[in-house]
This record gives structure tokens, sequence and C-alpha cells, in this order.
């Protein structure tokens, strides 16, 4: 595909699911196993990006985009932003939902975002984590360790507990930044994330303002319950 153009539109799926990886099959096979074996009812594809990955990852047959960014030296995170938009530029349908390869999904999660998609197309909808604690979380009140690597996960435990806290089609005022469902013309109509930080202000948070500047409304999805292991690729390879 030629630079800058976008892949013809799949009409047999309704939302593409953008993930990153640069060095871990095995965070890479526990994300989207989380997706594959919860119940959903929207009709999905994945757009795996290597991100200046290794050899191992750019040869799997999952990777759909093969990323390599024009300076491998950046800093990673402007290197993580434009591996991000070159997702959203890769996606075979309108909308994107974008997801660390470290987030656990739960069943309906994935309908949630779409749903609230539909139900205000000027929303931008994002999903409740059940964060680690290992980092700061936007959602303090929902912290709790069900483990830090696919091995020490406790699945049952954690799929039991997001049962409890699950609220379907109800929204809060948005904290978190991922998971995230972007139109792919919206996202680059406002210019997408910044190359990096800006200022001591994170590219989610500028972009974030951005959309909420033209007017669409960040919400979080309180049904749309994911588990965040937190600094998987980086932590644990």
């Amino acid at each position: 595909m030629e630079p800058g153009l976008m892949p013809r539109v799949d009409k047999d799926a309704e939302v593409t699911l953008v993930v990153l990886v640069y060095r871990s099959l095995r965070w890479l096979s526990w994300c989207m196993e989380s997706v594959e074996s919860s119940k959903q009812s929207t009709r999905y594809k994945w757009c795996i990006v290597a991100n200046d990955a290794t050899p191992e990852v750019r040869n799997d047959p999952r990777i759909t985009v093969d990323w390599q960014n024009a300076d491998p030296h950046a800093h990673y995170i402007s290197r993580v932003y434009a591996a991000w938009s070159e997702g959203v530029l890769n996606s075979q349908t309108p909308w994107c939902i974008l997801m660390n390869s470290d987030m656990f999904c739960t069943d309906h999660a994935i309908d949630e975002l779409v749903h609230q998609k539909h139900v205000n197309r000027r929303s931008l909808p994002c999903g409740l984590l059940v964060e680690h604690g290992r980092i700061n979380s936007g959602m303090p009140e929902h912290v709790r360790d069900f483990g830090t690597n696919p091995e020490n996960f406790q699945r049952d435990a954690f799929l039991k507990h997001a049962e409890t806290i699950r609220q379907r089609q109800i929204t809060e005022p948005g904290r978190l930044f991922q998971p995230v469902l972007f139109e792919r013309q919206e996202y680059f109509d406002l210019a997408g994330y910044p190359a990096g930080n800006i200022g001591g202000v994170s590219g989610d948070r500028i972009l974030f303002d951005k959309y909420v500047a033209a007017g669409f409304e960040w919400v979080t999805c309180l049904g749309s319950v994911w588990f965040h292991a937190q600094e998987g690729e980086q932590r644990w390879p």
C-alpha cells in the first residue's frame, strides 16, 4: 500500500483491533487469546503492528504491518505514537480499537465500546481498566493485583471480579486513554498522536484534549472491563 493511502474497507468486520508488539510474542498471544475466548457480538479484524521489532516478531504470521520508524534511535514514546498512527491508517474498517498487548479482554468489552459509538457518534469511548497498580492509575478505585505477566495471571479470579464491577451501557466522564475506539477519518482530521510528549504533557492527553476541544465527549465505558498488567513487554519479554 502506498504511504498515506487507507486500505479498502472490509465489510465483513465492524471494527479493527490494533495492537503493537516489538519483542514478546507471548504477550501478543495472551492479549489475542483473551479477545478470542471472550463473548463478543461485534465482528472484528486484527491489525498487529510490529514496531521496530525483533526478527522473530517480524516473521510471525500474525503480523499485519512491519513498521520501521524513520529514526530507530528516537525516544521510544515517539516511536510508539508513530506506530499507533500506522496501525490506525492500516485498519480495514472505519472504526478501530487501540489496545496494549498487556491488556486482557472480558466478555462484551469490545461490544460496549462499539455500542457507545453507535449511541453517540461524537463520543470518544474508552474501556475500564483494572490495573496492577505498579503505575498510578487514572481509576485508582479499581486497582487490584491479578498478576504481572501471562504466567502468573490469575485469570479465573479476574474474570469473576469483572462480573462484579461491569455495568453495561453505563458511562462516566473519561479518565483513561486505552483501550480506545477511534473513527479512522476523525483521527487523522485531528492530526492523530503528536510525535512524542510535549512540554511534559503526554501525547495521549494532547490528542484527547483535541478531541474534547472539537466537541467530542470522552467517556469511560463501565461495561468494557479489561485487566492491565502494566509495562508488559518492557519488563517481561
